[in-house]
């Protein structure tokens, strides 16, 4: 099955053709599906707003910090992609930004043959490698994360770098992603988490209590790291994972911290965002103060989520039926403690 390209998503009508598409093919897969396109889920980032930036700063994309962050973390996505010892044929890549996944890609990882780059920023894709790359026939594919153009059972593996932080209705990005794939087939993937640039929250709270007396939406809200093993398993995954790491990244100052945010397209997208100049100064100023090393640099931490859950599977491993034990914990006791008595007894 060859995905669906959906062009025009983004105009008004491109919208309602999406919503009464998948209106009219949902089906429950491991949960409630209908739930994932209701119009009760709360529209807490402005998509378009989000497009709009990374459509921005393709030009001008910083590289090198975009490589520290998003370069080093697809590395270790692909990473565990080695260690599954398994071969994933069609693959795609959910908000693939720059394409970093792709271009970290060697050596045959996950016997990838094709592999569908799929992002909501035309000026991102056009910066994606195409055609034959290290093996693997890559193409791009204009579509919003939200509203995946995958049909069901068409892919091997789904992969997702460093995006998913800006999805507002993320259990049904993942029924989505859970439908689109083949049984026994995996999701990788990282997000941010919820202690991601704690020293800028800290310095942007002191600042809005001094100059406004209040707190505004100046960052996005993030995942905790206890909440996303739920979402994978309400999503319908079976054998699902949760693991975290940090990852600090020193800047010459709080301002340069700023504008690397910008130029990655980092930067705020939570709808009702506003700050003030005098406000960002202030933070900037704060940040200095309360995180400066010597000589001014300041560092900042990012909380990376990684996530992996694979499609339903007879051959899979599951857990024993209750009370299918053949030993009692008061058994199991016993037989560690002459365990213990025995190696007392030889060390005597």
């Amino acid at each position: 099955s060859r995905p669906l390209s959906i062009r025009g998503l983004h105009s008004p009508r491109g919208s309602v053709v999406m919503n009464r598409l998948w209106q009219s093919i949902k089906r429950p897969v491991g949960g409630n599906f209908s739930r994932c396109f209701s119009s009760e889920v709360p529209e807490i980032f402005d998509r378009t707003a989000k497009r709009k930036q990374m459509d921005r700063v393709a030009s001008r994309l910083d590289e090198r910090i975009s490589g520290q962050l998003r370069g080093k973390v697809a590395e270790d996505l692909l990473d565990r992609l080695w260690d599954t010892n398994k071969k994933f044929p069609v693959a795609a890549d959910v908000g693939c930004a720059e394409g970093l996944l792709l271009k970290n890609m060697s050596g045959g990882v996950g016997g990838i043959s094709k592999l569908y780059q799929c992002d909501q920023s035309q000026n991102m894709l056009m910066k994606c490698r195409k055609g034959l790359v290290n093996g693997i026939h890559a193409t791009t594919v204009l579509a919003d994360s939200e509203f995946l153009p995958f049909l069901p059972e068409s892919l091997d593996l789904v992969m997702s770098n460093l995006t998913m932080h800006w999805i507002n209705d993320l259990p049904g990005t993942l029924t989505q992603i859970r439908r689109a794939l083949r049984p026994d087939g995996l999701f990788l993937a990282s997000m941010l988490g919820g202690d991601t640039l704690i020293e800028l929250r800290h310095a942007i709270t002191v600042a809005s209590m001094e100059r406004t007396g209040g707190l505004g939406s100046h960052l996005s809200p993030l995942a905790n790291v206890a909440d996303v093993g739920g979402l994978l398993g309400g999503a319908g995954f079976s054998l699902t994972a949760v693991d975290v790491d940090t990852v600090t990244i020193m800047f010459p100052d709080a301002m340069s911290l700023l504008y690397a945010l910008q130029d990655m397209g980092e930067n705020n997208a939570v709808h009702g965002r506003q700050m003030r100049r005098q406000t960002l100064i202030a933070a900037a100023a704060v940040y200095q103060a309360m995180y400066g090393r010597e000589g001014g640099a300041v560092p900042a931490t990012f909380q990376v989520i990684y996530m992996s859950g694979w499609a339903p599977h007879a051959s899979q491993q599951k857990a024993k039926t209750r009370g299918s034990a053949q030993m009692s914990l008061e058994d199991l006791r016993e037989v560690l403690n002459k365990i213990d008595d025995g190696k007392g007894g030889r060390g005597g």
